[in-house]
Parts: C-alpha cells; structure tokens; sequence
C-alpha cells in the first residue's frame, strides 16, 4: 500500500516541520549570510571555494614524450661515494656520542643533507633513497635486509659504514632509473 501524504513517512516529518518554522523570510535571510561570508574569506586572503574549483578544473599539462632511454647526464657511482663519506665523516666523527632521542634526528638531517647534496650533481631522471641507520654497540647483533626489483644496468646502491667501539652509523643510498 501506498502512504498517503498525510501520513508521510517518519524521515519527511523532520522537513516538513522545519520548513513550516522557517517560513520564507527565513530563507531569503540565509543568502544574504552566504555572500558576506563569501566577501569576508576574500578579504582576509582566503580563496572561494567556487574559485578553488575553477583552478582544480583547469587541466595539468602534458608533455610530449622524448623517447629517450638513456639520461643525458648519466650516474656515476665514484661521485656518490664521495659524497656519502664526506658528509657521513662530518656528522659522525670521533666527537660524536649516541644519544638515542637526538639520534633519530641527526640521521634524518644527515640523510636529508645526503639527498640534497647529491640532487645538486644534476644525474637526470634518477630518483634517490637514502637510509641511514645508527646503533650502540650494546652486545646485541643487527641484521638488515632489502629486496627490490629493479634494472641492474641503471640501477644501484652505495653503501658507507662508520665503526667505533661505542657505535655505528650505515648509510646506504639507492639510486633508481626513472623513465
């Protein structure tokens, strides 16, 4: 059977009741509220939400493909290596005392300043990992593992290690072909 309209069912009560109290002045109130809110977001430098549909409507660009295979300026692993000591030898010389909570933050910014050096060598579309990892020596062993998938010929690593009777640092930077 069909509900009559004076029934109604339990959801359409709500509405129906809201809308008798709101009448129409109620409703030619609320559009008022809307544009000035909307003119007080731009006077305080926020964006519209139309205006922030409009940028993400506009379509991203595309690039021709160059079908090249091999990058212009080509990885060389002895250029690597030598950055890796370097800023491993500065950061973890013969000063430095591990300290579990500032150790995690130090290989975070020794890591970061790794990358960032080495995005400087301009080795074009080659993506890097870098991962370092720093212990006390504390009569326990570690063993660490890492698979991937990748072309032997363009891809690699570099690996870099620092040992002292008190600790150890590992770096270990892959570097990975991206077409």
């Amino acid at each position: 059977m069909a509900e009559s309209p004076e029934r109604g069912s339990k959801e359409n009560v709500p509405e129906a009741a809201s809308k008798e109290a709101a009448g129409p002045e109620q409703a030619v109130k609320e559009k008022p509220k809307a544009k000035e809110k909307k003119a007080k977001d731009e006077e305080k430098g926020r964006p519209s939400v139309g205006a922030a549909l409009i940028a993400a409507a506009k379509p991203a660009p595309r690039y021709a493909p160059t079908y090249r295979l091999e990058p212009k300026n080509p990885m060389k692993q002895e250029r690597l290596e030598i950055v890796v000591k370097s800023e491993m030898n500065k950061n973890y010389a013969d000063d430095y005392t591990f300290h579990p909570k500032y150790s995690l933050h130090m290989a975070a910014q020794v890591a970061e300043d790794i990358k960032a050096r080495i995005k400087l060598l301009n080795f074009d579309r080659y993506r890097y990992i870098v991962l370092i990892t720093v212990g006390e020596y504390l009569m326990q062993g570690l063993y660490s593992m890492a698979n991937f998938l990748w072309d032997a010929e363009k891809d690699g690593y570099v690996n870099y290690t620092i040992e002292t009777p008190n600790y150890f640092a590992v770096c270990t930077v892959f570097y990975i072909y991206f077409d």
